[in-house]
């Protein structure tokens, strides 16, 4: 009985940490989408800052979309938190830039009175905050999660579309790159590129959306029923 009773609590903390590692994905995609409709809906490009701090953001994701994919497991928190603290320095390098001239306006423009980079400072705050205090919640690492794959359900369903919707933000974020800087040094103070104007820009992000969770749809169907037994 006592087995019993430690299995399920093992169980549903697997199910609840698995929960949290999702809602990180999507937290990041919502950082990710807005700074991607700048660029394509807007019309503003990133600077090389800019860059580092979109490459902090994948790099931040990496670690649950492993817990997701292969279980959870301490390193790949530690993972997130080295991709945290890289894109953390190119967003405090970026915020010491503007705030050295009193009169700088900042590069870009402000949401809910605060820039991209600044936004983008809190989420690796955030996200390092997040990953230290799940390392120490240890049950989860010992019930042997084996990932969503060997899991049916709505969960392997979302989980499998923010992993594919993240894939499908970084290989924009790396082509959009060759047109700007090509093979040499990105721009300091890249002009503004191609606009697909507002509403344009939000078909866009929602489109790819979309195609994440039509995609997830489709891989979570295709393999079909798990040996696991389902930990909901």
């Amino acid at each position: 009985m006592l087995t019993t009773l430690l299995d399920g609590i093992n169980g549903r903390s697997v199910v609840i940490s698995r929960a949290i590692n999702i809602a990180a994905l999507l937290g990041l995609l919502v950082v990710l989408s807005g700074s991607l409709f700048l660029q394509f809906g807007v019309g503003e490009p990133p600077c090389p800052l800019c860059l580092i701090q979109r490459s902090g953001m994948i790099g931040l994701a990496v670690g649950p979309i492993m817990n997701l994919l292969w279980g959870l497991r301490p390193a790949h928190y530690a993972l997130s938190i080295l991709g945290a603290i890289a894109g953390g320095a190119g967003s405090v390098r970026q915020i010491l830039l503007h705030i050295a001239d009193p009169g700088d306006p900042g590069y870009g423009p402000a949401v809910l009175g605060f820039h991209l980079y600044t936004w983008a400072f809190i989420t690796f705050l955030v996200g390092t905050i997040g990953c230290a205090l799940l390392l120490l919640w240890t049950t989860p690492f010992e019930a042997g999660d084996g990932g969503v794959l060997h899991q049916r359900g709505i969960q392997r369903w979302i989980a499998l579309s923010a992993i594919i919707w993240v894939g499908i933000d970084a290989l924009l974020i790396g082509l959009a790159v060759l047109p700007e800087c090509g093979l040499g040094m990105c721009p300091d103070n890249p002009e503004s590129s191609f606009s697909l104007g507002d509403m344009g820009g939000i078909t866009f992000i929602l489109g790819t959306g979309v195609t994440s969770f039509l995609l997830g749809f489709l891989a979570s169907r295709r393999l079909g029923d798990s040996e696991q037994p389902d930990l909901r």
